[in-house]
Parts: structure tokens; sequence; C-alpha cells
């Protein structure tokens, strides 16, 4: 089931499973736990996609996980996630089998079965992360237009245009309450583009649903697709999308066009 965590929170996010039981300290599971976290990361950290996915041992013992590092993190930064998964999954989940550990930079998920590895969406436990400020403008309806608007532009780019199912956005707007909006889009890259999209789309069209309507920002992390919207820049680097388009940029595309004729 989804669980709802402020974002004021204190890394990592947790979401501890209830179906998988427990295991204890020093048992089989966890030292094949313990391994696999730190196979993840040396795979994740060493991979183009900056993901990896595997399972340590047989049996009642066999440990299921991934790892996914934010798309614009570099290899030693994943790397370092992937440490700090592998420090805390144990404490942060009091040793519960179904164990989801979120931070901004990755997201890794772990388990005494196999199924959502084997999923194209979300299914089963995921993270609802929701800040707790408004917006200061009072039209909502025009922020939540914005919200989308932006949402599916940057689901668009991860799907067709990232062979790390990955995409950042930055909307600029003229209402001084949500001047600008940032956004993120991300898949699991063993995912294929159509089934990446239509997990992002899922997101996509439950999120007011899900959300408060005049929320600053929120997040859904999944195992295998990820969607985030703030008020505040929090990746590396520049947008992919930016809406709307500026004006030089607008001029650059119709002397292209043109060029073409």
């Amino acid at each position: 089931a989804a669980v709802a965590l402020p974002l004021a929170a204190a890394q990592p996010w947790p979401v501890c499973g209830t179906s998988g039981g427990n295991y204890t300290a020093g048992s089989t599971y966890e030292s094949n736990l313990l391994r696999l976290a730190s196979t993840l990361r040396a795979n994740a950290s060493a991979s183009p996609t900056l993901f990896a996915s595997g399972v340590r041992g047989v049996g009642p013992d066999a440990v299921y996980g991934l790892l996914l590092c934010r798309g614009d993190m570099n290899p030693s930064d994943c790397f370092d996630c992937g440490t700090r998964v592998g420090d805390d999954v144990a404490q942060a989940c009091n040793r519960t089998k179904d164990a989801i550990l979120v931070y901004n930079q990755c997201y890794a998920q772990f388990s005494d079965t196999g199924d959502f590895l084997a999923a194209t969406n979300n299914s089963g436990a995921y993270s609802l992360l929701i800040s707790g400020t408004n917006i200061s403008s009072a039209d909502v309806a025009g922020y939540d237009r914005a919200v989308t608007e932006l949402l599916n532009a940057t689901v668009r780019y991860a799907v067709e245009n990232s062979t790390r199912l990955f995409a950042t956005g930055q909307r600029v707007g003229n209402d001084t309450g949500f001047s600008n909006i940032y956004s993120m889009a991300q898949c699991s890259p063993d995912l294929s583009p159509a089934q990446c999209r239509s997990c992002l789309d899922g997101l996509v069209g439950q999120w007011w649903k899900t959300f408060p309507l005049n929320g600053k920002g929120a997040r859904v992390a999944g195992p295998r697709c990820y969607l985030r919207s703030e008020l505040g820049p929090f990746y590396t680097g520049n947008p992919m999308v930016r809406l709307p388009v500026k004006a030089d940029e607008l001029t650059q595309v119709r002397i292209i066009q043109e060029a073409k004729f």
C-alpha cells in the first residue's frame, strides 16, 4: 500500500511492509540482504543507467532488490547513496523483509519475493511524499493546470528522448505564487519506453486525486516509475524541458524549420 510521508522528515523515507515478516540480526537472510545491497551499489554506480536489480540466496533466505539512482547523478553520488542504503536498510524498517528506502538521490527496494521486479507499474508498496506547505497564489486551478502541463511534458521527454528514461523540467510563469515549477520523471531502465509511458501517465492521471490541490511539492516514488514536482530546484544541471519556450528559442526553431524548405 502507498504511504504518505512529510518531506520534513529525515532521510531515508522508509515504507515498511507487513506481509513478508521480519528477519533476525545475524541471520542468513540479513547476510544475503547486505551482500545484495553492496552488489547493487557497485552495479548501479557502474551502469550507464545508474540502475541495478538482482537476487541473493535461495529458498526462504532469498532476497530480491533494486537500486535506482536519480538520472542526473554521477557514479560517485550513486555509489554514496547506495552506501547509505546498506547502512540504513536494517534499522529503517526494524528488519522487515519488505522494505523501501527513498532518498533524494536514489530509490531502493528489497523483499523476500521478486514480484515488484516482474511488474511494469508501481503495484504493491510505494511511497507518496508531500510538502507540508501550500502555494501563496489564490489561483489554485491555474497552478494545477501548470503542474499537469509540466509533468506531461517531462514524461514525454523521458520516454522519447532519454536512454535513461529520465527527464527534468521547469515551467516559468507570471504568477508570483508559482513563478517557477520544477519536475522530474524517471522509470527503471529495464522497462520499454511504452511501459514507461504507461506507468508515468498513470501517475499523472492520479496526481490531483492523490495530493492536495494547493500543495507546493509532491512525489510518487516506486520501483518502476517516479514522478516529482516542486516549487524549488532539486536536480542538477539545466532542465531538459522548459515551459513556456523562450522567445529566442522560438526564433531558432523557426529558422531551423525555414532552412528545411
